[in-house]
């Protein structure tokens, strides 16, 4: 089954304090910008799942976000050796896509 590969950039939660703090002195604790890429999984109005690597019938690396979280979705274009109108250029430059 063909899979859309994306990358979502997405905001996560941050958490790095471990000793108390002075109020007046604590500079702000901005959440992290996170980016990943995947082969699309699931897409509900809550989140999305995707997979680093896929097989005929099974998947490794799922990580599931949460919509909320999701900054920007990029549907990108795969690149197969095997085609025949695959090129090093394009291997090296690579095609976004419009957001899905």
């Amino acid at each position: 089954m063909e899979r859309k590969l994306v990358s979502i950039e997405w905001l996560d939660s941050k958490g790095i304090t471990h000793e108390w703090e002075y109020l007046d002195e604590i500079a702000p604790l901005l959440p992290s910008k996170c980016v990943s890429v995947g082969f699309l999984l699931e897409e509900t109005e809550g989140y999305k799942t995707i997979a680093q690597s896929l097989s005929d019938t099974q998947v490794l690396g799922r990580t599931t976000i949460p919509c909320c979280a999701i900054q920007k979705v990029i549907k990108l274009r795969a690149f197969h050796p095997e085609t025949p109108s695959y090129s090093a250029a394009e291997a090296t430059e690579g095609v976004v896509l419009p957001p899905v």
